[in-house]
């Protein structure tokens, strides 16, 4: 999509098949990748399905490619769907250190700072890709609540978000606000909704033209996302809705079989106003494809080979070091 002289390319994301809300995003002075990862993870007591498997392997494909062509690399937080992890895993990040490396040679970061508003296992996570990373990057660059120049374009990074509602253990995240001829693109993932009112002043303050969400994780027990979050996410989507011409919502909402119902009063609200309520996929022009909601539908329509479930049934370290046979 291009709104104004920015140009929106979603490349990730579970209406897309896979765990991910990676965007590039590109005006006439940078072009910066967004959150360059993605994974897949344990449901319904299940492995991830071939499928699944083979929708990783294309996005990290793409991300790869964009990575290498784009002037800047920017990291909301350390989650393995949203940077690259720094060790092997074939089981559900199809990682190593070497390829974690070779995407972030010579090229400028913009990461989340690890030193506050994280927690621990973000912050263990951040020292080892620090490690890793900054002797072969051109440059890594805290981003909270910072603002950079690259030419005729501002990108603005907000201060530290919560990862969810008040005192989730889940941490912190930064959104960015991507600025040229004052229109705005916001990318604001894992704030699921946002589901705490206090980051909704925060993005509204931005005046997007367009915006990027990441939804509320409604496929969760209530006991780990209650009512009271989800009300709160669905009130903050519908003011976004109202203020934004382009909304798209995705990521944690897509993994519901019932995202599409669930949405269904914020896209109410943007078409009273006249604007649109998108997923990643229908942005990039796209049939919805959200294959890990339908997993045992897929265990079951498309039953994988006698290899592939002698894999799943191995050992976790031997499912990490080897890929799955698809």
């Amino acid at each position: 999509m291009i709104i104004g002289d920015i140009k929106i390319h979603p490349v990730a994301a579970e209406s897309m098949g896979v765990r991910s809300l990676c965007t590039h995003i590109t005006t006439p002075d940078v072009s910066i990748l967004f959150d360059p990862s993605a994974g897949l993870a344990m449901r319904f007591g299940l492995e991830p399905h071939p499928l699944e498997y083979e929708a990783l392997e294309k996005s990290l494909a793409d991300i790869v490619s964009l990575a290498r062509e784009s002037d800047v690399l920017s990291i909301s937080h350390y989650h393995y769907d949203h940077v690259r992890p720094t060790y092997t895993n074939y089981r559900y990040n199809f990682s190593s250190r070497e390829e974690t490396i070779r995407m972030f040679e010579d090229k400028r970061v913009l990461i989340k700072d690890h030193r506050d508003h994280i927690n621990p296992s973000q912050r263990k996570r951040a020292y080892y890709f620090r490690k890793h990373v900054a002797d072969t990057a051109e440059e890594l660059v805290w981003t909270d609540g910072k603002e950079f120049d690259f030419g005729d374009t501002t990108v603005v990074y907000t201060e530290p978000l919560p990862h969810g509602p008040d005192e989730t253990p889940l941490g912190y995240v930064v959104a960015t606000c991507v600025e040229y001829d004052n229109v705005r693109v916001v990318f604001a993932p894992d704030i699921q909704g946002p589901s705490n009112k206090k980051s909704l002043p925060h993005l509204l303050s931005l005046e997007p033209d367009a915006m990027l969400v990441g939804g509320p994780p409604i496929y969760l027990p209530k006991h780990l996302f209650g009512d009271d979050a989800r009300s709160t996410a669905l009130f903050c989507l519908v003011a976004l809705a109202n203020n934004s011409r382009k909304l798209v919502v995705d990521h944690h909402l897509m993994r519901s079989l019932t995202w599409n119902h669930w949405l269904k009063p914020v896209k109410n609200a943007a078409d009273e106003v006249g604007h649109d309520v998108l997923s990643m996929a229908e942005l990039a022009g796209k049939n919805v494809n959200c294959l890990e909601a339908h997993r045992r539908q897929l265990y079951e329509e498309k039953p994988p080979s006698q290899d592939f479930l002698n894999w799943t049934n191995a050992t976790d370290e031997y499912k990490r070091l080897n890929k799955p046979p698809l």
